[in-house]
C-alpha cells in the first residue's frame, strides 16, 4: 500500500542541487501497480509437442531451460527459433503458440496445465527434448496509468547470447530449479523469483529505450524518471510545472515540451491521474475520512478532490466507496 503522505510546505520542494540519483520511477510504479507473477510448471517435453495460448488479460513468459523451441504469433509472418537461455514473454498478454515445430499440433495452455497438476504430461516419448518453464504476471488494472498502456506486446531476450545477461540467466535457471524442489516454502520462493525475473525484463526493456517516444523512454531518461518519483513520493505538493522543472535543473518550457512528446500528456495532467490511483486504493480501504484522502492527494477540499475526481475517474469518491 502506498505510504500516506502529508500535504507538505513549499520550501520542502527540492531543488535542482538536489542529486538525481534518488529517484526511481520504475519502483514507484510497480508498487502501485501490485506486480504478482508465478510460474505454472518446468517440464521436459518431447517431440512432437506444443502449446497454444489464448489471447489473456495478464502477462505470460516462457523460458527456456534446454533444447529449443519454435515461437509463432498471430501478427507474425514468419516463426521465431527459441534456443537454450531464451525467454520470451507477452506483457499484454498476446495470443501464441510453442513448440518444437514452427506450425506444429497444440495442445491448449489451459488443458495442459491441468494435466501436469494431475502429474500427466502429455508430450513424453522418445524424441527430442526440451526443457521449458512457463509463467505468468499480473497487475491492478483499474486506471490505465501510462506504463500499462505503453508496456510491450513482445520480449525476446537471448540470455546465452549476451555476457551482460548472465545475471538473468542464472536467476532464471534458480527459478527452474526451484519450481521443480519439492523442499518447504519452494511455493514462496517461485513466486518471489518470478516476480524479480519480470521487473528484470522490464527493467531490460527499459534500458533499451535510446530514442523514441513512450513511458519506458521516460523512465530511462534521468531528468523525466526522477520528475516523475518526485511526483509518485509527494503526491500532496503543491506541484506546479515550474517547480518540477527546476528540480531537474531544466527551464519550464523545455521541460514541458520533454514531458509531452515522451509520455504523451502533460506534467500536470500526470499528477492528476497519479494523485487519483492513490485516492482510488484509499477509498477501498475504506479507513479514512473523505477530507484525509482529499489532503493527502493534494486538495484542501472535498469538493474540489470529488470534482476531479469524477473528472478522471467516472464516478464520484462516494460510489466508489460504496461499490467496494
Amino acid at each position: 500500500m502506498f505510504n500516506h503522505v502529508q500535504p507538505q510546505s513549499n520550501d520542502q520542494v527540492p531543488n535542482a542541487g538536489n542529486s538525481l540519483i534518488g529517484g526511481d520511477a520504475l519502483s514507484d510504479i510497480l508498487n502501485a501497480l501490485r506486480l504478482q507473477a508465478s510460474s505454472y510448471f518446468c517440464t521436459e517435453f518431447s517431440a512432437p509437442w506444443g502449446i497454444k495460448e489464448q489471447k489473456t488479460d495478464y502477462g505470460t513468459f516462457h523460458f527456456v531451460v534446454r533444447g529449443s523451441a519454435w515461437l509463432n504469433m498471430p501478427e507474425s509472418q514468419h516463426a521465431t527459433y527459441l534456443s537454450t537461455g531464451d525467454i520470451v514473454a507477452f506483457p499484454t498478454g498476446s495470443a501464441h503458440q510453442i513448440g518444437d515445430q514452427p506450425n506444429g499440433v497444440c495442445v491448449s495452455g489451459d488443458e495442459l496445465l491441468t494435466q501436469i497438476q494431475n502429474n500427466e504430461n502429455p508430450f513424453t516419448g522418445d524424441g527430442n527434448n526440451t526443457t521449458l518453464l512457463c509463467g505468468y504476471f499480473k497487475y491492478q488494472q483499474h486506471i490505465q496509468l501510462p506504463l500499462l498502456r505503453d508496456m510491450p506486446d513482445f520480449l525476446h531476450i537471448k540470455t546465452n547470447e549476451e555476457p551482460s545477461l548472465l545475471w538473468l540467466n542464472n536467476l532464471a535457471n534458480m527459478l527452474a530449479h526451484e519450481s521443480r524442489s519439492t523442499l518447504p516454502g519452494g511455493t514462496v520462493i517461485v513466486d518471489r523469483l518470478t516476480e524479480v525475473l519480470v521487473i528484470q525484463l522490464l527493467r531490460w526493456h527499459m534500458n533499451k529505450q535510446h530514442s523514441g517516444t513512450g513511458y519506458f523512454r521516460a523512465l530511462a531518461d534521468t531528468r523525466l524518471s526522477h520528475a516523475l518519483s518526485l511526483i509518485h513520493k509527494q503526491p500532496a505538493q503543491a506541484w506546479t510545472v515550474e517547480r518540477m522543472a527546476h528540480s531537474v535543473g531544466m527551464s519550464r518550457s523545455a521541460f514541458a515540451n520533454l514531458f509531452h512528446e515522451i509520455i504523451g500528456m502533460t506534467p500536470l495532467s500526470y499528477l492528476s491521474q497519479w494523485r487519483m490511483h492513490i485516492a482510488q486504493d484509499l477509498l477501498k480501504e475504506g479507513k479514512e475520512s473523505m477530507i484525509s484522502i482529499a489532503e493527502q492527494v493534494g486538495y484542501r477540499s472535498e469538493a474540489s478532490f470529488s470534482k476531479a475526481f469524477k473528472k478522471i475517474i467516472g464516478v464520484s469518491p462516494g460510489q466508489l466507496r460504496r461499490q467496494k
